[in-house]
This record gives structure tokens, C-alpha cells and sequence, in this order.
């Protein structure tokens, strides 16, 4: 088992109250004038210089949404704003380009008219950068993280909504230890506990019991769901990805394992494989 991780960067915050970044506390906190001589120094929000940016395999720059920053109208009043990447070595767990926002408040959502959003779920707005957070969107779920509780993993579109094309991977060596109704779960070398949600059940790579190394095919995305009651409703085209962690508060409250999470890590494991690290 991973050891418990101190996060000093969480923070209770509602995204409303959010400071904006650069601005200063208090006169003292005034930068010095800038030298006119010399070319002023980027700003922090100016986009990367093209020579740096990271390109995907169809040509466009990846960028991403702030942990924490979810779509309007889709977040709790206050959630604990998660910056931690809580493993720097996983496989990116998909193939192919892929975009994280809201499968919920998106096109295509059930909530997509609250912010003027159509029903199509295969609407271009949907397949392109940049990612958002969806960790904690009101979902109804009990979360430590999110006041009223909330979504408890990330939603992930693959390259295009075509169904039963795109893979789910294995992010990290370990042993498939349970397949569901929709997903299946994988307890990783290091005790870390993912879960994929949204398979097609019936074409999955993996079985039961299964030993498996990163990067392994597990299942194709797809949009298996099924209701309280155990009747099938298809939702979108997604996985959904849920990580299990060790975490230590620094608000006082004991250590516990829960899912955690997972937006930052996955947003390095995606820059990595997009630089073909």
C-alpha cells in the first residue's frame, strides 16, 4: 500500500470566492516595475510558446482547465480543491486523443440545458480541448470531498463517440480482481484501486483474476449502465474512472482510503504521453 499522502494544497473553496491568480495580497505585494529595455516577461496565463505545446496524433494542442474549475451550474458550494498527482508514473488509461469534461452537463447530458447545451452527445464541443474537471459534480454521491456529495471519479470521451471502438488500459501493473455488471476493477502492485465504469461487457480483454502489466487492453468504452433497480439505461459514450488512494488531511481529520481525485494525475500522464515518454 501506497503511504498516506499530505496534500498542503488542498483547500476548502468555493469556486466562486476563488482568488485570481497573480493578483496582488497588499501593496507590498507589488511586482517592481519592468524594465523597458527587456521584453516583458509572459504572463502566467498566456498560452505555451508553439514550439512547446504538446500536440495530440490529429494535430491539436492539448490544454486543460484548472483542478477544481467544473462547468457552470455542476458544482457543490464548496469542494475540497485537489491538486495532488497522486502517482507520476501511470499509463495513461486510454488510447488515442480522448477529452475530459461532463458527461452530465455536457451535450448530450441529462443536465445540458442549464448552460445551453443540446442533446447531441457526438457535438464537436465535446471531442475537443480543453480538459475539465468533473470530480465532485452533484451526482448525488457520498464524497468526502464534496460538500453535498458528488461525482466520485472523472468522466473521459474517447477520440470520437463511435461505440465499441476505443480502448480502456491498464494504468498500472496488477490484478483484475473484479468484473461487474458495467466495469471492472483493478487492485494495481502498489494497492492503488482503479475502477472502469461504462465497458462493453460482453468484448472485454480481460477476465477474473488476471494478472495484468500497464498499458494492457482491459475493455472497450462504450455506454452499459443500469438503473437502482438493476434495469439497463444506456448513458453516453465513456468511462468512467474512479482511484482509490491513502489520503491524510491536514484539517485534523485521521487518514482513510477513498477514491480520490484522480484530474492532475491524469492530466501528467497525458502530457507524458503526448511528449512519448
Amino acid at each position: 500500500m501506497k503511504r498516506q499522502i499530505a496534500v498542503s494544497a488542498v483547500a476548502a473553496l468555493a469556486l466562486a470566492a476563488c482568488d485570481t491568480p497573480g493578483t496582488p495580497d497588499s501593496p507590498d505585494d507589488t511586482p517592481p516595475p519592468v524594465d523597458d529595455t527587456d521584453d516583458p516577461p509572459p504572463a502566467d496565463d498566456d498560452p505555451p510558446p508553439l514550439e512547446d505545446a504538446l500536440v495530440d496524433e490529429n494535430g491539436q494542442i492539448f490544454s486543460y482547465h484548472p483542478p477544481g474549475e467544473l462547468i457552470p451550474g455542476s458544482a457543490p458550494p464548496t469542494i475540497l480543491v485537489d491538486t495532488t498527482v497522486y502517482d507520476s508514473a501511470i499509463t495513461f488509461p486510454a488510447e488515442g486523443p480522448v477529452y475530459l469534461n461532463s458527461q452530465v452537463y455536457m451535450s448530450g447530458g441529462s443536465q445540458a440545458a442549464l448552460n445551453a447545451k443540446g442533446p447531441n452527445q457526438c457535438d464537436p464541443e465535446n471531442y475537443s480541448y480543453p480538459w475539465r474537471d468533473n470530480f465532485c459534480e452533484k451526482r448525488g454521491r457520498d464524497q468526502y470531498f464534496c460538500a453535498q456529495g458528488g461525482h466520485t471519479g472523472v468522466d473521459i470521451r474517447p477520440a470520437t463517440c463511435a461505440k465499441e471502438t476505443h480502448w480502456a488500459l491498464a494504468p498500472e501493473a496488477g490484478e483484475i480482481y473484479d468484473i461487474g455488471t458495467y466495469g471492472v476493477r483493478l487492485m494495481a502492485d502498489d494497492g492503488t484501486w482503479y475502477q472502469f465504469l461504462h465497458l462493453q461487457m460482453d468484448d472485454l480483454a480481460v477476465v477474473e483474476g488476471q494478472e495484468v502489466v500497464a498499458g494492457q487492453r482491459i475493455g472497450k468504452f462504450s455506454n452499459v449502465f443500469f438503473d437502482s433497480n438493476g434495469n439497463p439505461v444506456p448513458t453516453t459514450i465513456h468511462l468512467h474512472l474512479d482511484m482509490k488512494e491513502s489520503y491524510a488531511p491536514t484539517n485534523g481529520d485521521p487518514p482513510f482510503i477513498d477514491r480520490v481525485n484522480p484530474y492532475m494525475t491524469l492530466v501528467k500522464a497525458y502530457e507524458r504521453k503526448l511528449a512519448g515518454e
